[in-house]
């Protein structure tokens, strides 16, 4: 099972049908004993590490909650979704449904509170009491919204809290939520700002390389590597090689038994071997442009773009563009770049679903909000190493160091964008088969796509994923975000 239960929500959406049961799920707990190795250190083991045989292996490491009694990722999904309180807030109100059989909703707190681009600008609690198999709608006194003025996002949320502690949690402890989200001003695109150039940018165009530099911070454009080579400010530098180009992602457990590597194969090679067929490097109005035209290693050798966009003042626009004409192919796994950073850049601050994992198939227990994160705590420790780590819908991160500095990330208009921060690339955790066979970190990768497919769920032993979360080879796809150093 490992990092599963996408498509959960298809199942529970059924409920609407008086006489449907379903959503099931195989095992509440992993099933894994502690074991020691020789150099003293400890695991939680699976079948056939004891020496045993015949075995099933990691069969039963199907729970929503480790075998050490953590929560799993996926565990934020599940809760949110087997919640028997339903919530629906507006600009007014919340219309709140109670599933349950027998008891009422006088033992919780209902939180209010009220989001711009993430932050919290009002808050207030309730107490609603609605009784067991019935909806009503509560007024909630919300503040009035300026619509005037820049664009934003703007979310109407309300919290299910426990009044009271429990034997199995304390007060305060949430028990579900609910949210809508709306967009004010969406005409004007926040990402855009003017690029004046006053003179500070020094833009240099040689046979090898490009370069801008503004005071202190230099950004190389390489015409033989295919891509960005060199961002520097302060001494600081955020790349180590050239951004890479992904069309894979490391598989999962569900993947391995529905034979997904068998499958997408030409997709784990075609973005890891593509080659830079075309480089074209000039001077615009107000800074650089970097045209690398890549041939994908797939056997249609699928052209991709990629394009960074310089400005006087230092911010990039970085665009990858898949064409969508491999209409003979599996669905892709993935799509975008994989950005390798020096391995002090180890803190991630984003702005989307959160604050676990999420994927295109497992969002909907993600609470949009901004969250913090490492790259070492993102890597879940799935009884099987496996993708894992990924936020879906982001609309801005931060990759930084201890101080703060590092590399922010925002989407451009109201695309949003799939990203994760980890120690290891997608290659090396593709490599490995348990957590102790992945080297020791040196770097951090971070990984942006346009897309990536979702993670399945029904079993682990052949069903795929819904078709509505893959990535079909004959659709366009496109990543494109903003990129400053902070």
């Amino acid at each position: 099972m490992g990092n599963s239960c996408g498509g959960l929500s298809e199942f529970i959406d059924l409920e609407r049908y008086e006489r449907y049961s379903g959503g099931f799920i195989w095992d509440y707990i992993d099933q894994g004993l502690v074991q020691r190795l020789p150099d003293g250190s400890e695991r939680l083991s699976v079948g056939g590490e004891w020496g045993d045989r015949p075995t099933d292996y990691e069969f039963v490491g199907n729970g929503i909650v480790f075998a050490d009694r953590t929560p799993s990722p996926k565990a934020q999904e599940v809760k949110q979704l087997y919640s028997p309180v339903k919530l629906a807030p507006d600009g007014h109100g919340v219309t709140i449904e109670n599933r349950n059989l027998f008891a009422g909703t006088d033992g919780y707190v209902f939180a209010a509170r009220l989001l711009e681009d993430g932050h919290e600008i009002w808050h207030a609690d309730y107490r609603f009491d609605v009784a067991a198999g019935d909806t009503q709608h509560h007024d909630i006194a919300f503040p009035d919204i300026d619509a005037d003025g820049d664009t934003r996002e703007v979310t109407y949320e309300v919290d299910l809290l426990l009044a009271e502690a429990t034997a199995w949690a304390p007060a305060g402890y949430e028990l579900a939520f609910g949210q809508l989200t709306g967009t004010l001003n969406p005409e004007q695109d926040i990402t855009e700002t003017s690029h004046d150039d006053d003179g500070r940018a020094t833009r240099t165009l040689s046979r090898w390389n490009a370069g801008i530099r503004r005071d202190d911070e230099e950004i190389l454009l390489s015409r033989t590597q295919g891509g960005i080579v060199s961002w520097k400010r302060d001494d600081r530098e955020m790349v180590i090689r050239r951004p890479e180009l992904v069309t894979f992602r490391p598989l999962t457990d569900n993947d391995r038994g529905n034979h997904s590597g068998f499958d997408r194969a030409a997709w784990f090679a075609a973005g890891r071997y593509a080659i830079v067929t075309e480089t074209k490097i000039h001077e615009s109005d107000d800074g650089l442009v970097a045209e690398y035209q890549y041939e994908l290693a797939d056997p249609n050798h699928t052209p991709v773009s990629v394009t960074y966009h310089v400005n006087s003042d230092m911010r990039m626009q970085l665009t990858v563009e898949y064409p969508g004409n491999a209409t003979d192919m599996a669905s892709l796994p993935a799509f975008g770049i994989e950005w390798e950073l020096p391995g002090e850049y180890d803190r991630l601050r984003y702005y989307g679903p959160g604050p676990e994992e999420t994927y295109r198939d497992r969002k909907q227990g993600g609470k949009l909000g901004i969250w913090d994160a490492t790259a070492k705590a993102s890597m879940a420790p799935y009884l099987m190493v496996q993708e894992t780590g990924s936020h879906e819908d982001v609309r801005w991160l931060e990759a930084t160091d201890i101080q703060g500095h590092g590399l922010r990330v925002t989407q451009r208009g109201d695309r949003h964008f799939t990203a994760s921060l980890l120690p290891w690339n997608t290659y090396m955790i593709e490599a490995a088969r348990r957590h102790e066979d992945l080297p020791e970190p040196r770097h951090n990768y971070l990984r942006l796509l346009a897309a990536q497919m979702g993670v399945g769920g029904d079993d682990s032993w052949g069903a795929p994923v819904h078709t509505a979360y893959q990535l079909p080879a004959g659709r366009p796809l496109t990543l494109d975000v903003n990129l400053e150093l902070i």
